[in-house]
């Protein structure tokens, strides 16, 4: 995590949709965090190992692929980013039935799914594993 107060935890978000990721980024940063945003798996892991301020935690939208490869994803961020395992990985499942809504499901030792009920259950979640 951020060491310093002054400075905003960091999130580090890969989000395939162009409609969805300026509004998500921007909730993200009205939350109090800074985002930095990637498309795709490569530029996530370049991008985090170019900040100076490290991702306190990894964001991602299932998009067209099973929860487990996107965790997989996730997984593969932090490690070729040489974030520490504990960084916590958050995956935003994308179609789930209505029994799951409203459900943050932990699905490793520091990995999570968010079956999203609405943009207030994402912000307890992420403020819960990454304060701001």
């Amino acid at each position: 995590m951020s060491e310093k107060k002054d400075v905003p935890p960091t999130i580090l978000m890969m989000e395939l949709d162009d409609d969805t990721r300026p509004l998500l980024k921007l909730n993200l940063g009205n939350w109090g965090y800074h985002v930095i945003s990637a498309l795709q798996e490569e530029d996530a892991i370049a991008l985090a190992r170019g900040v100076c301020d490290r991702p306190d935690l990894i964001l991602l939208n299932q998009v067209d692929l099973p929860i487990d490869e996107v965790t997989n994803i996730g997984r593969r961020i932090r490690h070729g980013a040489e974030l520490p395992t504990s960084t916590p990985i958050v995956v935003m499942a994308e179609r789930y039935g209505e029994h799951m809504e409203g459900k943050d499901v932990k699905v490793g030792e520091s990995e999570y799914v968010t079956y999203l009920e609405d943009g207030e259950q994402l912000m307890n979640l992420l403020h819960r594993l990454c304060p701001v």
